[in-house]
């Protein structure tokens, strides 16, 4: 067990984190997200046989920025770097602040100590280091102040000490549900990508500690596994963790604006009729609306098409179990629609698959 204690330490951080309670994300819609490729110039991160920490951060932060940018032109991506540049922690959630993002995501690449063979991703939140390995990860990200010029901005915090990461427990914020939530998602998309689901953890990371809104920190893989190394430093493999937190973030944000009813009413095209409950399978976003469905998507059963956080996005079907819908949702990626998945409407609006299945079973 680490000996629980309390410092000045303790007490500066409590009173530091009073006004960013009243900082809650305000609004009905996801406007704005920042995006932080961890490390950078003179900091390298861990490092691999062939590459590191900091160049495959940038990889990825930069596919999952570029992913958004095409497919929601309603939100702002901001990045705190886009170049091989250092950048101090206290900054980077500065930055996060400044644009009164909704969201704050801080991609890492992990390591060990002593063994090679660690492999998956993990996601942390804010939150005390509940066991050695937790601490272990936050102390090594952390790390990177020893590097600053001036450290005032952290109020004599030891990345070292053991004590200093104890009191972090108490800064758990207004954000830590919402956290959660985006954190659960990112890691079932990396699951569904075949990654090992290394699960959502908690610890004290100085990059989320002063952030005013819902914020993980995201550990891609271990770049001191050779495999995963590999894997990390490829174009495929960046590519598929770009689009695993891409498919994340688009989920949290349509569960939490149909949560605040600015989800969208599907038109239909075909058979959707609106003002019903059903599911559906969306295969495909446009930016402009195609003149004819049964020439864009030759062979597609049942098209229509809603908009959505301005793109038109083409579904197929109505279906009124989440297992039928799935059974078309083969169907279309077994006809090249790699990315296909499974929606759901409420009353002829954009919602989650929880909210349709509880009004379809009248619960």
């Amino acid at each position: 067990m680490i000996e629980r204690k309390i410092s000045r330490f303790g007490v500066l951080l409590l009173i530091f984190m009073l006004p960013l309670f009243a900082l809650a994300q305000k609004g009905e819609k996801i406007q704005t997200i920042v995006i932080d490729a961890g490390h950078g110039g003179k900091d390298t991160g861990a490092l691999g046989k062939v590459t590191t920490e900091k160049a495959i951060n940038l990889a990825v932060a930069k596919k999952f920025g570029a992913y958004i940018e095409e497919n929601m032109p309603d939100v702002k991506v901001v990045y705190t770097r886009k170049t091989d540049k250092f950048i101090e922690l206290s900054e980077r959630a500065a930055i996060a602040n400044r644009n009164n993002a909704d969201v704050f995501v801080s991609i890492h690449v992990n390591s060990t100590e002593g063994t090679t063979t660690a492999n998956g991703a993990e996601t942390y939140v804010m939150g005390e280091s509940k066991n050695e390995k937790n601490l272990a990860v936050a102390k090594k990200e952390n790390a990177s102040i020893l590097l600053e010029d001036n450290t005032d901005a952290y109020d004599n915090f030891d990345p070292n000490s053991t004590e200093a990461y104890i009191l972090f427990s108490l800064s758990q914020s207004m954000y830590q549900k919402q956290s959660l939530d985006i954190a659960d998602k990112v890691q079932k998309q990396f699951a569904a990508r075949g990654r090992h689901d290394r699960g959502v953890q908690q610890a004290g990371f100085l990059v989320l500690w002063k952030t005013a809104m819902p914020s993980i920190l995201v550990e891609l893989g271990f770049i001191n596994n050779a495999k995963e190394e590999q894997f990390l430093n490829s174009e495929k493999g960046q590519t598929q963790m770009a689009l695993a937190l891409y498919r994340a973030f688009e989920d949290y944000k349509r569960e939490f604006e149909a949560e605040n009813h600015t989800a969208a009413k599907p038109e239909a095209t075909k058979s959707a009729a609106t003002g019903d409950t059903y599911f559906a399978v969306q295969f495909a976003s446009r930016d402009k609306k195609v003149a004819s469905t049964d020439k864009a998507f030759s062979g597609v059963k049942e098209v229509s098409v809603y908009e959505y956080n301005g793109a038109f996005r083409y579904i197929s079907g109505r279906f009124t179990s989440k297992e039928a819908a799935t059974k078309r949702q083969a169907e279309l990626r077994a006809m090249g629609y790699k990315d296909a998945f499974v929606v759901a409407f409420v009353n002829g609006e954009r919602g989650t698959i929880k909210q349709a299945e509880a009004a379809l079973n009248g619960k």
